[in-house]
């Protein structure tokens, strides 16, 4: 007789409450939060439909500056050291002096994103626009998820246009906030104002073996 010792670990896991307070507890174990290309492709291999009508909280950040900077951070290590007793302000990290201009990601500002924000977009729109490629890290991935999703989208809830970026308000200091991305039946949509001390925030831990991640290509995406 074989004797199989070896602990079953579950590869995704919920941890669903204040992301102040479970990202801690997500992190405690060495696991990682998912990042929002990871959840593309759950919603595109998975049968499971939970991950496709339901909300989640993502592990990398979008980060504001009061000048209008905005700035996407992938993976953010900041959003992994947060706790209970981080500084907020209106549910946002507040960054220290200077720690906005170290971040490494992609950089924007509002008069580049004007027009792209703050609405649905078409299919065309979400493929070439230049938040969703940062987040989604492949414009192949981005490709495939927002044909496939705007094609369920469609069918299930008649929706036309979709998979809108939304952005906080810029606060008087400087500030970070996680990615969240909308169910389907929600549009799908990127929200880049979610308070990380609300009730009902959603996060997903993900163990290593899972992590198998898209084949990345970190291109700086277009504003033309």
């Amino acid at each position: 007789m074989v004797l199989d010792l070896n602990d079953a670990v579950l590869p995704y896991k919920e941890f669903y409450g204040r992301n102040v307070d479970q990202m801690p507890a997500l992190i405690a174990d060495k696991r990682v939060p998912l990042s929002v290309a990871g959840l593309m492709e759950r919603r595109l291999n998975s049968g499971n439909i939970e991950w496709r009508d339901n909300y989640f909280d993502c592990g990398d950040a979008i980060a504001y500056h009061p000048d209008g900077g905005v700035k996407i951070v992938l993976d953010a290590k900041l959003l992994r050291e947060m706790t209970a007793s981080s500084k907020l302000k209106n549910g946002a990290l507040i960054l220290a002096d200077g720690v906005y201009e170290t971040l490494g990601g992609f950089d924007f500002t509002r008069n580049e994103l004007e027009g792209i924000t703050e609405r649905d977009l078409t299919l065309k729109e979400v493929k070439d626009h230049p938040m969703w490629l940062a987040l989604s890290r492949n414009p192949a991935l981005l490709n495939e998820y927002s044909a496939r999703m705007f094609a369920e989208m469609k069918q299930r809830f008649k929706y036309d246009t979709a998979m809108g970026v939304y952005l906080a308000s810029a606060e008087k200091v400087p500030t970070l906030r996680a990615s969240f991305v909308g169910r389907l039946g929600y549009g799908s949509r990127l929200f880049g104002g979610g308070n990380l001390d609300v009730d009902d925030g959603r996060l997903v831990r993900v163990a290593p073996e899972a992590l198998g991640a898209p084949n990345s290509v970190m291109v700086r995406p277009s504003l033309s």
